[in-house]
């Protein structure tokens, strides 16, 4: 219950200059949830909080903590006044990439174009603008694409819709669900599109130029949980308990409506029971009817946001695995170590308890998870996770998790502190033959190859900076 109760909306806000997160607690529990939108304190100590998508709500004050702060646009807003106060190309890149990394893509377009007026061969915003052409050619007409996706799923009922980069096979309903201006066709490739563009954007940005898809990209998305189970068990029973997948062989992304999975019925279930409640209390109204409409309205609110956020996080990873298996970054016929590819879709993944964030944002789960085993030196190590043992040696799916936790640790701190070597790093791996087994030893070689030697002196700079990082609730928090 805590993932779907943590319903953080950090980057949809409207651009105004500031925001406000809500610690809110249900009455008489002790269950606090934690929303991130506009408030507004009223005569007679009520709160009224509007959400960013989903509508407004009205609390009492006595049930809220309300932090004050500013939205990711007004910072992206002073970073460049700050920069374009030096004149310097570079440092307004530097803004530029700050906005792209909180998923502000038009702040960001409007950066760089700053960074050129200073100097027009800026050699990274020369790529951005040069990538932005590129990636807004047309793509050929995709119906050889379709007739791929009908036979892979066979079914009358699925159409066909495209945008930009994707073609996208799908049984969801024609028109919006409730409190939802487009419908799931719609959003969905939208999403898919920001992932595609900020995908290579974080790339392009600092100089790295990757192969663009000469087609566009196939996606399934099914409407209900089990007609995606049935799929997926017919290509594999492993990946049956999957919230999705790209399959590599076929290269083709598959997804379902995360909200129609079972882990959201307790949920359902009660947002069912409390509308009952509600519409028994408006009949007889008593001294509990206000607490009751407004404990039945919060649950409605997030049980949208955490269908929403759900899957924006599965789509964000498994998107990332497609793009990268689809832009020479990882080639499709070579055998990319787990923790490799899994450290690359979980650090561009947005947690479900950030909504579309951007990239790289700190994940919570994933933090934990990371924070958990550190202190077990014999797994939580350089050379354990480099030579893919984290997962090649994981016995249970406790272990599993426990790999993809140190994995996106550990691609975060190389993202972020050592770019260069991992690019190198990268290149080295998709330049290894189809055939080579990957081997612990090779594997340790190549790493070294890419980042030194000297993995001690790189294990205590990981462990610094993964000491400084925090989620945006915790930053928060401190500052209280």
């Amino acid at each position: 219950m805590r993932l779907y109760l943590a319903a953080i909306g950090l980057s949809v806000l409207a651009a105004t200059a500031r925001a406000d997160i809500v610690f809110y607690t249900l009455p008489r529990t002790k269950l606090t949830i934690v929303l991130q939108g506009k408030v507004t304190v009223n005569p007679g100590a009520t709160v009224t909080f509007r959400h960013p998508k989903f509508g407004t709500l009205y609390f009492a004050l006595q049930d809220v903590r309300v932090h004050e702060l500013a939205t990711t646009e007004a910072l992206a807003f002073k970073r460049l006044n700050q920069a374009l106060q030096k004149n310097d190309a570079g440092q307004v890149m530097e803004a530029a990439r700050w906005a792209l990394h909180r998923g502000l893509l038009r702040q960001f377009y409007q950066t760089v174009d700053k960074a050129l007026e200073i100097d027009p061969r800026q050699p990274d915003a020369v790529h951005v603008k040069e990538l932005k052409r590129r990636m807004d050619e047309p793509l050929a007409e995709p119906s050889a694409q379709e007739a791929e996706l009908r036979q892979l799923v066979p079914k009358s009922r699925m159409k066909v819709q495209t945008s930009k980069h994707f073609i996208l096979l799908h049984d969801t309903p024609a028109q919006p669900a409730p409190n939802r201006k487009k419908p799931r066709a719609d959003e969905r490739l939208e999403l898919l599109e920001a992932v595609y563009e900020s995908f290579l954007l974080r790339f392009s940005a600092q100089g790295i130029d990757l192969e663009l898809p000469r087609e566009r990209l196939k996606v399934v998305l099914f409407a209900e949980h089990r007609d995606f189970l049935d799929y997926a068990k017919q290509l594999n029973p492993n990946i049956g308990s999957a919230a999705g997948f790209w399959h590599k062989t076929r290269n083709v992304s598959v997804f379902f409506d995360q909200g129609t999975h079972e882990s959201f019925q307790p949920l359902k279930e009660f947002h069912g029971k409390m509308q009952d409640l509600k519409k028994s209390a408006l009949k007889e109204v008593t001294s509990r009817t206000k607490d009751i409409v407004r404990t039945a309205d919060t649950i409605a609110l997030l049980l949208e946001v955490a269908q929403e956020s759900s899957d924006i996080e599965v789509v964000s990873h498994e998107a990332t695995h497609q793009m990268a298996g689809n832009t020479g970054l990882m080639p499709r016929h070579v055998m990319t170590p787990t923790w490799v590819h899994e450290g690359l879709a979980t650090y561009f993944e947005s947690p479900r308890d950030a909504a579309w964030s951007g990239i790289g944002a700190v994940n919570q789960e994933r933090l934990e998870s990371y924070r958990e085993l550190s202190s077990h030196r014999e797994f939580s190590n350089l050379d354990f996770i480099a030579k893919d043992q984290i997962f090649t040696q994981a016995r249970s799916q406790t272990g599993v998790l426990f790999g993809y936790g140190q994995a996106w640790a550990l691609t975060h701190f190389l993202m972020e502190k050592r770019f260069p070597q991992l690019m190198t790093f990268y290149r080295r791996l998709g330049e290894m033959p189809p055939d080579v087994l990957l081997s612990p030893e090779l594997l340790g070689k190549v790493f070294d190859e890419a980042f030194g030697a000297d993995r001690s002196r790189l294990d205590s700079d990981w462990r610094t900076y993964m000491r400084s990082l925090k989620t945006d609730v915790e930053r928060v928090l401190e500052e209280r």
